[in-house]
């Protein structure tokens, strides 16, 4: 039976070439003025950055402190309350606060460090805009920023002016380091790009940074211009290329396929003369052609098929063993043979979504006194996770082996994961190792839940500190060392996302804050007593049948220093 045609393909094809072509023509206009924009801004960046760095060479070190220390003698001395800001720049109070300082620009080294800062602003660069000093002030109940000196050629600013130090600025001069460049665009300066680069003085004394501003406002301009004469360029080529596009595409495949439509409407008819797909004069060397010959195969093949698809049911039959071999092959693979000892206890479990899981946990001895503890999720689930579980766990455990603290540990299972990673998949691992003696664990978050500490007789808190990227992604990550001190009889609870993602039949997740209230309950159970509760709990919360995700749970109790 032959339906009427609503939407032909060829007024498809006419309207998925222009929105294509639209979008394309966006993409294309958006990413040159991104690229086009970020490149100037990195060279303006890296421009500041070196010159800033070169005046810094420049500058009088002991010049520059003995202006430093005279301006924060005299600031010192001004109440607090008193203190005006350069944002009440002209005003009587601003004039009479750069009174207190006017004395300074006659002292021989406040000449010299402008001179030769001054050297730096005249040198011929046609973007510099202001080359000054600055440092910072921690002696009041804020910091400050204070200018030293300024060598702009226009509104310099002259000792005693003063601005709020921002916190990132700050945190840069305590640690007597460049700042990272940034660019500013203010109504009265325009675009600007700002560096910095510390000063010492010749015993090797921090004395404050010397600091440029490059004006991007013409590069800014000539963006875009650019950006404008590439849209209309970008159009208009575009609007040619889609004409004969549709000229192409009506000749090449519409009027082609409109046969083999009719033929295949004839086919499913009850008309006795049907017309065979042989009997379409299609003989090219392409898609078309080939499905004009795989439809008049198909004509002939459908026992074959049904005979196919019997063997995949067999097939089927077959796999479904296999993942059974699979699955207890992975159970065995996580360590059953729990601590007996009379310092720690734990006890961990885990149970797949499929046939076998993305998820495992391991602990093992590095030595008498230190327990290693890993809990890893693999994104996604099924064999190939599986495999990468394999492959995860063993890397971990042998350079746990080899020593070493979690981070540096996790930065060389990281590259030997990142290697031949085709799948393109990562994991998610929390490592820790436990001093039996201390009760301390030094451990590494990447990517992964936060662990739950049960705190004996007292509360449950979650340890929401900030996680590391996962492995696999990206070679050479660096990792964060964190800590964490047990008291006797503590709980350590580690799980997966299995646990708080788990879904209700009506949509609702388990939660983290379900998972404290049920730890808060009988804090003297055993760790095993917890996990199995735990468990039940979180397949009791999803529907039957159809788990979220796969579900791994750990649970350490430290016991206290071996006696």
């Amino acid at each position: 039976m032959r339906s009427k045609i609503k939407f032909p393909l060829k007024l498809k094809s006419v309207l998925i070439i222009i929105v294509l072509s639209a979008v394309l023509c966006t993409v294309s206009i958006f990413m040159s003025a991104l690229r086009f924009s970020r490149m100037n801004e990195e060279n303006f960046k890296n421009q500041a950055s070196d010159l800033a760095l070169t005046a810094s060479f420049t500058v009088d070190g002991d010049a520059m402190k003995a202006v430093r220390d005279k301006i924060f003698e005299v600031f010192a001395a001004i109440p607090e309350d008193e203190i005006v800001l350069s944002d009440d720049w002209g005003s009587d109070a601003f004039n009479a606060q750069l009174d207190r300082f006017a004395s300074i620009m006659d002292m021989p080294e406040f000449k010299e460090v402008h001179e030769q800062l001054s050297k730096t602003q005249t040198a011929g660069i046609s973007t510099l805009s202001s080359i000054y000093s600055v440092d910072y002030y921690f002696g009041a109940s804020k910091p400050y920023a204070m200018y030293l000196v300024d060598a702009a050629e226009e509104d310099a600013c002259p000792p005693g002016v003063i601005d709020s130090a921002e916190e990132a600025d700050w945190e840069h001069a305590e640690k007597h380091e460049s700042m990272e460049p940034y660019i500013t665009n203010y109504e009265t300066y325009g675009w600007l790009v700002t560096a910095t680069a510390p000063v010492y003085n010749s015993s090797g004394e921090y004395v404050g940074v010397v600091g440029v501003d490059l004006d991007m406002t013409e590069i800014k301009a000539n963006e875009t211009a650019f950006i404008f004469e590439l849209a209309i360029m970008l159009f208009a080529v575009t609007a040619v290329i889609c004409i004969i596009t549709l000229v192409i595409i009506d000749f090449t495949v519409i009027r082609p396929i409109n046969k083999l439509s009719d033929v295949a409407s004839d086919y499913i008819g009850d008309n006795e003369d049907k017309k065979k797909f042989a009997d379409v004069d299609i003989k090219r060397a392409d898609e078309i052609g080939n499905l004009s010959g795989a439809m008049v195969k198909m004509e002939h093949d459908i026992e074959k098929y049904i005979e196919d698809i019997t063997s995949m049911v067999s097939e089927k039959e077959r796999l479904s063993a296999e993942l059974g071999v699979a699955t207890r092959i992975q159970a065995d693979m996580l360590p059953k043979d729990f601590p007996i000892r009379d310092d720690v206890e734990l006890y961990a479990a885990m149970t797949p979504a499929k046939e076998v899981g993305g998820d495992f946990y391991d602990f093992f001895f590095v030595d008498d006194d230190h327990l290693a503890l890993v809990m890893a999720d693999v994104a996604g689930k099924g064999i190939p996770a599986a495999l990468f579980c394999v492959v995860a766990k063993a890397i971990i455990r042998d350079k746990v082996m080899l020593g070493g603290d979690p981070a540096s540990i996790l930065y060389d299972v990281n590259n030997l994961l990142c290697r031949d990673n085709g799948a393109g998949l990562f994991i998610t691992v929390w490592l820790g190792i436990l001093d039996l003696k201390t009760g301390i664990v030094d451990y590494v978050n990447a990517g992964h839940e936060y662990p739950v500490i049960s705190v004996h007789d007292k509360s449950v808190d979650v340890v929401e500190r900030e996680n590391c990227p996962p492995l696999a992604a990206v070679e050479d990550t660096e990792f964060t060392n964190e800590r964490i001190q047990l008291e006797k009889d503590d709980n350590l609870f580690l799980y997966t996302d299995g646990v708080p993602e788990a879904k209700a039949a009506d949509g609702s997740r388990f939660g983290i804050e379900r998972l404290k209230k049920l730890l808060e309950k009988d804090k003297d159970r055993s760790p095993e007593k917890v996990i199995t509760d735990l468990a039940g709990e979180v397949k009791a919360f999803q529907p039957e049948g159809d788990p979220f995700d796969d579900v791994t749970l750990m649970s350490v109790v430290w016991k206290g220093a071996r006696k």
